[in-house]
């Protein structure tokens, strides 16, 4: 049975879901541009992930349509298709599911993955910006027998986050917290992505390092001052507060600030 989930809009889904990547060790990249068109919401290693508005027939068609297109260039990337179970046409859903899987394409129903959900709700104490467009999902299975191939979308959903978990246990417990977050803060100003790095400096922000969190708060700065060119602030702004303060925060070199 799907559990309700609420969030503002489907940029919030693609929110959370990038933090519950990333909170399993994954590297996320979003929004990637396309040589085509388009972009990928998702990027990790191994997925490429698209969050389309709904995940009735016509948009999930939309976007494995999208995904063959882009595909040659991911070939290293499961495609994955992710979203709210919709509140009709889930029969349907189910069978494209089925359909597409031979394209080596995954539908990923995210109400319907226990950790996911687990996460949504440790979110909730840390609420996403609130905008009009809310994107509901309620149970439109309540009262009705599930179906024997939607039992089999639902195994194979369960699967898919136990495999999400276990690829990455080890390093998820062996590492803190933080230095994941440095790691991920690292791996998206080496491609100046914008949008991950923000969100980083704001987990980085709340920090009980009185260094890492002045960090955060004038790398954001400069972020948003300057757009792209301020990352190349990064190693200046630790290296102030490293002469200036006595942090020992650690200056890696990137290909920009050759």
């Amino acid at each position: 049975m799907t559990v309700a989930i609420e969030l503002a809009n489907a940029e919030d889904l693609r929110t959370a879901l990038g933090r519950w990547l990333e909170d399993y060790g994954h590297s996320v990249h979003r929004q990637v541009p396309c040589p085509e068109e388009g972009v990928v919401d998702l990027l990790t290693p191994a997925y490429a992930i698209y969050c389309p508005p709904t995940l009735t027939p016509p948009d999930l068609w939309a976007t494995v349509d999208k995904i063959q297109i882009h595909q040659p260039h991911f070939p290293d990337q499961r495609s994955v298709i992710a979203g709210l179970t919709p509140e009709a046409d889930w029969e349907s859903a189910q069978a494209i599911a089925e359909q597409i899987q031979p394209k080596g394409i995954e539908i990923w129903f995210l109400d319907q993955m226990p950790q996911f959900v687990d996460y949504y709700r440790q979110l909730n104490a840390e609420p996403l910006p609130q905008t009009s467009g809310r994107l509901t999902r309620r149970n439109p299975l309540a009262g009705c027998l599930i179906s024997i191939g939607m039992a089999a979308i639902l195994s194979a959903s369960f699967w898919l986050a136990y495999r999400i978990l276990d690829r990455h246990q080890l390093k998820t417990a062996t590492n803190s917290q933080e230095n994941r977050l440095w790691e991920q803060l690292h791996s998206s100003v080496e491609v100046w992505d914008m949008d991950t790095t923000l969100i980083h400096l704001e987990r980085l922000g709340a920090s009980r390092n009185p260094c890492v969190s002045e960090f955060a708060d004038r790398f954001e700065t400069s972020l948003k001052q300057q757009g792209a060119e301020g990352f190349r602030d990064i190693n200046p702004i630790k290296r102030a507060l490293n002469l200036q303060d006595g942090c020992r925060l650690e200056i890696r070199e990137y290909d920009f600030s050759q």
